[in-house]
């Protein structure tokens, strides 16, 4: 089978996401797709978050790629059986199907497990020579209607072989500008953390694998005039405090293309006065950071190893050297109530945290929280699309379903109140006011797409008075 034309998906996410001011694309895609185009094979890739998908096109390729997170599976399996019903063969990988590929094989011929930098080209090598799957680590494949698993790689994918993406095989035509200017950029894999909920680690490890000072660099001068902000894909930028110094330091004595960016991180960045001098000195704009919980008991059950303390210290920190804070907090664990998420939401004004952001707890398949609530019956849906943590999807300790979904939602609306919006205009905070507005603007519009099944919800949960439609007290 030669692979001339290939066309790459990544599915749009369902419904509205509350804080998705920027919509970037996932890497997996852009770089599985500058390997194949040096092999000389016409790729196209599909990122439906930012352009639809031409389906001429996939009907026209040789090969259809498709790479899927939880909530984004159900569409990417739409496509995978439209695509195989036109006769064009399907492959899907990503975060999702790694962990259940059997369910994927029922939609698509291939799955490929884990990273795939390597094995996609022993894949691509697999088509063309019309040789067996074998040979190919992490692949999974149907032999007589039986599900076969091929090993994944001994090694890790090092990201010195990971190519800088060519965005320009990105749909959409022109010069490709990312959504509000923000270039997305990786320069590591993995995080030492042990989070009970992460799917990160499951995926890519606890070790962590860097890119050189020399190629992070390089990247950065090829995309000098494509934008005017960087978000550091790392899923925890400083989580090597010495690395991150070392590459810092780097970038700024050599004078590399470094507009204002934003990175993931963790609380324990700002227990380093050193590294938050030169994080700010070399533009860093923003951090997200995972403060998950203030209740003790919830983050000994994540497994955080933080606390309350660290948290309040960490906001201070951040700010005192002029870099944003974008606070997550999960919300419900088997330590939390009700009172917990109105508690939390209190806490983030009290705080004065920029911007905030809750999600609810959410088993990903892969995870140790996704086997425990499997074991113990809790899981209350396997609609993926549900898995946005927007949803509450399994039977939480202290509350119902609906109560959680509810409660989260309403936490954020009270961060993003009119009164909270026109205290900023009162002090003068025009850029957290602009973040706000639209934050407020997005949890009324989530509420309304979401009415029906609230309601469907509460009277499930039997709650005690009318089924009435839930309304979060903001108005526009």
């Amino acid at each position: 089978m030669k692979v001339k034309k290939l066309v790459m998906v990544e599915p749009k996410a369902p419904g509205n996401h509350v804080f998705s001011l920027v919509r970037l694309p996932r890497l997996g895609l852009p770089i599985l797709g500058t390997l194949a185009s040096r092999r000389g094979i016409d790729v196209r890739i599909f990122i439906e978050e930012m352009t639809p998908v031409d389906f001429a096109q996939v009907a026209e390729a040789d090969l259809l790629c498709i790479s899927t997170i939880t909530s984004t599976a159900p569409g990417a399996y739409r496509l995978a059986d439209r695509a195989r019903a036109a006769g064009v063969p399907v492959v899907i990988g990503g975060p999702h199907v790694t962990f259940l590929p059997d369910e994927a094989l029922e939609h698509a011929d291939w799955v490929l497990r884990g990273e795939t930098e390597y094995s996609f080209m022993l894949f691509l090598d697999m088509l063309e020579q019309d040789s067996g799957p074998e040979g190919v680590p992490g692949l999974s494949y149907l032999t007589d209607g039986e599900c076969r698993h091929n090993p994944l790689a001994s090694e890790p994918v090092q990201m010195e072989d990971v190519p800088i993406p060519d965005f320009s095989l990105l749909a959409g035509g022109g010069k490709v500008r990312f959504d509000r200017g923000v270039i997305p950029i990786q320069t590591s894999r993995g995080c030492p953390h042990h989070c009970r909920f992460c799917s990160v680690t499951p995926m890519f490890g606890h070790r962590m694998r860097f890119c050189s000072n020399e190629h992070v660099a390089e990247e950065l001068e090829r995309r000098r005039g494509t934008g005017d902000g960087v978000f550091f894909y790392d899923d925890n930028f400083c989580g090597s405090p010495r690395r991150a110094k070392s590459l810092l330091d780097h970038l700024l004595t050599k004078n590399v293309f470094m507009p204002d960016w934003l990175a993931q991180v963790s609380v324990r960045a700002a227990r380093d006065l050193e590294l938050l001098k030169l994080m700010r000195r070399a533009g860093c704009h923003t951090v997200f950071v995972g403060f998950e919980s203030i209740e003790p008991g919830s983050l000994e059950l994540y497994r955080k190893q933080q606390s309350v303390e660290d948290i309040r210290l960490a906001i201070r920190r951040f700010k005192e050297h002029g870099i944003w804070v974008h606070g997550m907090f999960m919300t419900g664990s088997d330590a939390e109530d009700i009172e917990t998420i109105r508690a939390t939401s209190l806490f983030a004004v009290k705080e004065d945290i920029d911007t905030i952001q809750f999600l609810v707890l959410t088993p990903l398949p892969g995870t140790e929280f996704f086997q425990e609530m499997e074991e113990q019956g809790r899981l209350i849906t396997r609609d993926w699309s549900q898995y946005d943590a927007h949803h509450a999807v399994f039977q939480p300790a202290k509350m119902s379903p609906y109560e959680l979904t509810w409660e989260s939602m309403k936490g954020m609306g009270r961060v993003y109140s009119p009164g909270r919006i026109l205290g900023l205009i009162a002090r003068g905070k025009l850029r957290r006011l602009v973040f706000s507005l639209y934050a407020n603007r997005q949890v009324r519009r989530w509420q309304r797409e979401n009415r029906r099944r609230l309601k469907a919800d509460r009277q499930e949960s039997a709650l005690p008075g009318p089924a009435k439609e839930p309304s979060l007290g903001i108005q526009a």
